[in-house]
């Protein structure tokens, strides 16, 4: 029987709680391992989350690990797992339709029955239009020629079978890499101690795909894969299939207990979701000329580089200039930044040029006000440089409490242009 888990980030998961079984935590101690203890921290039979959010599927368990500002202990567990969902969704980071709240409570899914949802989805939607169909090099020994003799092998093979030509050609068909990828994805789903209608639906799926070959993909072969004009349809697909394939781990030892992790590092997440709020609301300010970049690297000490969250560029008071921008998924004690986060925005104000550094923190709390504090001119710079870091502490949620529609908006209102 299915169960399912929720907890927090920074939360914890002890064996007997919420269906977390002794052999769930053995598999799942073997899975962190394996990642050099990446996801959680393990103690005596107790996980002890971090920064990692997203879905652990072991075995029949599913386990969701949810962000949360709240100071509460238990916070609305269905309010965060649809502003996780709409994060990932709107960052890009995962092509996932978010579903309404409402429709989560009554079908209770899970987040890996949503993801897995979309893969099939996407799936199907490409065997309805036609798997793709590629040339590639087919080797064989034939009753006749065709294509190009391989001499060498025709003569150690065919020392005795004079009939026979080993021969290389070219066949036009649908086992190709992207197909063979989806097939691998697919057949993990069939495995996975999900709900069973897609179990069924990726054995159903499956048929389609009999004539093509079966293959084990690594990163390697994600990062040497190229779309063209034929399989650009297929990059939704092979996204979540990669997720899926990458972060599998069968079960070696018996018992059934497969694990299957999608787990985003929330401070990368916030990052991106930010990033990609300012980026749609650029184009609202015309009078700004604005530009964002979450991309920008200088050299700062021999080869090393720094990279600051974000990059804003616009249309000041005194001609362009330009704003540093990083992002802190995190509550600040008292509601201030810490020095090493003060420091942080100094190096990059200074490196950069940048009059003004802005620190984004998710807002929690009556206690967080923004502020803006001017930094004191140092022997190097002397008063030739005036730069500020500005304080502020982004509004995650609506009266509805949905994950605001408007956070890039109010960013570069309140934040960037503010006076």
């Amino acid at each position: 029987m299915r169960k399912s888990a929720q907890v927090f980030e920074y939360g914890t998961l002890a064996v007997g709680d919420q269906g977390l079984t002794q052999g769930h935590f053995d598999a799942l101690v073997r899975y962190n391992e394996r990642h050099g203890g990446l996801f959680y921290r393990v103690g005596h039979k107790r996980l002890h989350f971090g920064s990692y959010v997203g879905l652990l599927q072991v075995g029949c368990l599913s386990i969701e690990i949810l962000p949360k500002t709240d100071r509460e202990a238990d916070g609305d567990k269905g309010k965060w797992q649809q502003a996780l969902l709409d994060m990932l969704r709107l960052s890009g980071l995962l092509d996932v339709e978010a579903a309404p709240e409402a429709d989560l409570h009554l079908r209770r899914s899970s987040l890996v029955d949503l993801y897995l949802e979309t893969f099939l989805r996407e799936t199907e939607n490409l065997v309805h239009a036609g798997l793709a169909r590629k040339y590639r090099v087919s080797e064989g020994n034939l009753h006749k020629l065709k294509g190009r003799i391989l001499f060498s092998k025709h003569v150690s093979r065919n020392l005795l079978h004079k009939e026979r030509i080993y021969t290389a050609h070219q066949v036009y068909d649908r086992d190709n890499r992207f197909n063979q990828i989806l097939k691998q994805a697919l057949d993990i789903v069939a495995t996975l101690a999900v709900r069973s209608g897609l179990g069924a639906q990726a054995r159903r799926l499956l048929l389609s795909f009999e004539d093509v070959s079966e293959s084990r993909n690594d990163q390697t072969t994600f990062d040497r894969l190229v779309f063209d004009r034929i399989t650009e349809r297929y990059q939704r697909a092979i996204k979540l299939a990669k997720l899926i394939i990458l972060n599998y781990m069968p079960d070696l030892r018996g018992g059934g207990e497969e694990v299957l992790a999608i787990l985003f590092d929330m401070n990368v997440l916030f990052e991106r979701f930010v990033l990609a709020q300012m980026k749609r609301a650029a184009g609202r300010f015309p009078g700004q000329n604005l530009h964002i970049d979450g991309q920008v690297r200088r050299t700062f000490w021999g080869t090393r580089r720094i990279r600051p969250d974000i990059v804003a560029t616009y249309d000041g008071m005194d001609g362009r200039e330009l704003a540093i921008l990083d992002t802190k998924w995190k509550i600040p004690a008292g509601g201030l930044p810490s020095d090493e986060d003060l420091r942080q925005m100094y190096a990059y104000n200074v490196h950069f040029g940048s009059h003004r550094g802005i620190l984004l923190y998710p807002h929690a709390s009556r206690e967080q006000i923004p502020i803006e504090k001017r930094y004191e001119a140092s022997a190097a710079t002397a008063t030739a440089f005036e730069h500020v870091c500005r304080i502020h502490y982004i509004a995650m949620f609506d009266e509805n409490q949905r994950l605001r529609k408007d956070i890039g908006e109010q960013v570069i209102q309140q934040a960037l242009l503010a006076g």
